[in-house]
């Protein structure tokens, strides 16, 4: 049996679909053991073979096995590509109606590696959870079948899938179970953006069992793993060791003592006031993806070292 390559999106190649259309195809190339490609409409598919015309117009259908040619490249569709790009430009509302409208769209084709259609369901997820809609992600992941799991063949679409179970518990603030998997994941080699979501994920699971130092801890791995990707998780760890911190007795006695002859500079309140100043005013400057600092904050830049208001001056 000859091995199936990974269908790939030919968006660059990607052809006007004829107006009017009423019956379901999707353009796309196959190539055989030369190298050679063919350029089809694919309009169904099983486990085991798709059917297809070989004019975008044709009347006669084909049948081919899946494992005959040497690569499937499915063109990526325009509503694809459009919903991508909301999604890139952190637009997640807008990106997951368009991703929704794919799903269902290009269902015929979900036993084919990488279709549209499980592709789309796995994004309509991933703006499930940037939105913080983690009730709605758990019904989602209720729908997404074997078989979409399984055309997935990008391993950080599998190992994202796999991080579901961690969002899970802080879903049922589970936050004992939740500290096993963080760490258990920040143990091991991953890409930034899953770090990111480990180090909220433990911050989240520490503060719930009252670990509020060891909480801000964690979310300073959040906010420093991947903090161009993953704005919303920096922002939220941001904010939540910000709110931790102004909770924190020992600060809010630094806070009532600086300025008067019983402030000590050298205290564990006033150092953490100081780590909370400097995390406020990197919010502004970065950590925030150009949110304003939430004025419940907006104190703490008073306590900003000297050399610190001087370097940002």
């Amino acid at each position: 049996m000859k091995t199936l390559f990974p269908l790939l999106t030919l968006s660059l190649l990607a052809l006007p679909a004829a107006q009017g259309q009423e019956r379901f195809q999707q353009e796309a190339y196959i190539m055989n053991d030369a190298g050679e490609g063919e350029q089809v409409w694919i309009a169904d598919s099983n486990k085991t073979e798709f059917l297809y015309f070989e004019t975008e117009q044709g009347v006669d259908s084909k049948k081919m096995r899946i494992s005959e040619p040497k690569a499937i490249w499915l063109i990526e569709p325009a509503a694809y590509t459009e919903a991508m790009e909301l999604y890139q430009g952190r637009k997640y509302e807008e990106a997951l109606k368009k991703f929704e409208e794919v799903r269902e769209a290009y269902k015929k084709l979900l036993e084919l590696p990488d279709n549209h259609s499980s592709l789309a369901a796995f994004h309509a997820m991933e703006c499930l959870r940037q939105l913080g809609r983690l009730d709605d992600l758990a019904k989602a992941q209720e729908t997404f079948l074997p078989d979409d799991r399984n055309s997935l063949t990008r391993p950080y679409h599998q190992s994202q899938l796999e991080f579901y179970t961690m969002w899970e518990a802080v879903r049922s603030k589970d936050w004992s179970r939740l500290e096993i998997v963080a760490k258990d994941y920040l143990a091991k080699k991953i890409p930034g953006y899953q770090r990111a979501q480990a180090g909220y994920c433990l911050g989240l699971a520490l503060e719930g069992q009252q670990r509020a130092i060891e909480a801000i801890n964690a979310y300073n791995i959040a906010m420093t793993a991947d903090t161009g990707a993953s704005e919303v998780i920096t922002s939220d760890a941001a904010l939540n060791a910000l709110r931790l911190y102004l909770a924190d007795a020992d600060v809010k006695l630094a806070i009532k003592l600086h300025g008067t002859p019983d402030e000590e500079p050298n205290s564990i309140g006033a150092l953490r006031l100081k780590e909370a100043a400097s995390l406020a005013s990197l919010f502004e400057l970065t950590l925030g993806g150009g949110k304003p600092l939430p004025s419940e904050f907006k104190d703490l830049l008073k306590y900003l070292p000297e050399e610190t208001k001087a370097k940002e001056e």
